[in-house]
C-alpha cells in the first residue's frame, strides 16, 4: 500500500515538473492514462461484485435456503431466530420477494429447499414442473386483504365501494398474489369495467379513471402508500402488524377475494447434501408446529 502511494506521489511530482517546463501535454496524457486505468479497474470491480451477488442469490449450499413471500418476512425472521436458539449450528438463509418472482427463481435453478408462497397458483405451477417434493405441499396459513392509507390521511375513500374517489392507488403487479387478489376484488365490485386478474396497471388506470402505481411485491406496495405515492393501497392485513404509520380503511370481504391461502412445501434441491436435506426436513416440520403457529398468529395470520 505504501509503495502504491509512493508511485502516486512521484506521478504527481513528475506531472508538476512537466507543467513547469512547459510539458502541459505530457501531464494531461499522464492524468488521462491514470483516469483510464482507474475506470477500467472500477469496471472490473463492479463486474466481480455483480458476479458475486449473482452467485450468492443462486443459493448457499452450506445452509437451508427458504424462499418465502414478502409478506412473511417479519414472522419468518422471528421464527428462524427462535429455531436457532435450540439449533445454533443450523444455518437458514431467508429469501423474500413476491411469490411469482420466487417461483421464477426456482424454475431458473436457484437453490431452494423450502418454498412458502402467498398464493396457490405459484405452488401449483412448481408442482406441475416437478420442482416440489411429492406429498409435502400443505395449505398452512390464511390471510386477508385490506385497503390502507397513511395514518394522517384525509382521504375520502372508505372502502372498495368508493375507491374510485381516490386520486391514486398502489397495487401489486399481476404476478404478485396480493395484486391478483386486489384485481379479483375490483372485478367483482365493478363488474361493468371488465377488470381481470391479468389487467395491467395501464389498463386499471384507464378503467378506474385514476393513477395506478404497480409494485413488484406487497412490501413495496405498503411502502409506496406510506411515502405518499398512492393515496390508498391494497396489502395484506398482516403487513400492517407493528406499523404505526398506516391505517386500515377496510378489510376486504373474503367473498370478493376468495380464500387467501399460504401453501408450504419442500423443494427438490439437487445441490443439497444429505445433511442439509435432513435439516431442511426438520425446519419444514417446525414451520407446521404449534410454536411456529403462535408466532404466525401474533403477526395476524389465521
Amino acid at each position: 500500500m505504501r509503495l502504491k502511494n509512493m508511485f502516486k506521489v512521484l506521478g504527481v511530482v513528475t506531472a508538476l515538473t512537466l507543467v513547469g517546463c512547459g510539458g502541459q501535454k505530457a501531464a494531461t496524457e499522464s492524468t488521462s492514462a491514470e483516469s483510464t486505468t482507474a475506470t477500467e479497474t472500477t469496471k472490473e470491480e463492479t463486474a466481480t461484485s455483480e458476479e458475486t451477488t449473482k452467485a450468492e442469490s443462486m443459493g448457499d449450499a452450506s445452509g437451508i435456503n427458504v424462499f418465502a413471500a414478502a409478506s412473511l418476512k417479519g414472522a419468518m425472521e422471528e421464527i428462524i431466530t427462535e429455531y436457532n436458539k435450540a439449533n445454533p449450528d443450523v444455518k437458514i438463509n431467508l429469501n423474500t420477494d413476491s411469490s411469482g418472482k420466487l417461483q421464477t427463481q426456482i424454475e431458473e435453478g436457484f437453490a431452494c429447499d423450502i418454498f412458502f408462497s402467498a398464493g396457490k397458483k405459484q405452488m401449483e405451477k412448481l408442482k406441475e414442473g416437478g420442482f416440489i417434493k411429492e406429498g409435502t405441499d400443505v395449505d398452512l396459513l390464511h390471510n386477508k386483504l385490506c385497503i390502507v392509507a397513511p395514518k394522517e390521511s384525509d382521504t375520502k375513500v372508505t372502502g372498495i365501494a368508493n375507491i374510485k374517489d381516490a386520486k391514486s392507488i398502489s397495487i401489486g403487479e399481476t404476478t404478485v398474489p396480493a395484486g391478483a387478489y386486489a384485481r379479483e376484488a375490483l372485478s367483482k365490485s365493478y363488474p361493468d369495467l371488465g377488470i381481470s386478474k391479468e389487467s395491467t396497471g395501464a389498463e386499471l388506470q384507464e378503467k378506474l379513471g385514476l393513477e395506478v402505481i404497480e409494485n413488484s411485491n406487497v412490501t413495496k406496495t405498503l411502502l409506496s402508500v406510506v411515502e405518499g405515492f398512492g393515496e390508498v393501497g391494497f396489502v395484506y392485513i398482516t403487513d400492517t402488524y407493528g406499523k404505526d404509520d398506516v391505517k386500515i380503511i377496510e378489510k376486504v370481504d373474503e367473498n370478493l377475494t376468495g380464500k387467501i391461502t399460504y401453501p408450504l412445501a419442500r423443494v427438490n434441491n439437487d445441490e443439497a447434501d444429505d445433511k442439509i436435506s435432513a435439516e431442511a426436513d426438520k425446519f419444514y416440520d417446525y414451520l407446521k408446529s404449534e410454536d411456529a403457529k403462535k408466532v404466525f398468529e401474533k403477526y395476524l395470520y389465521e
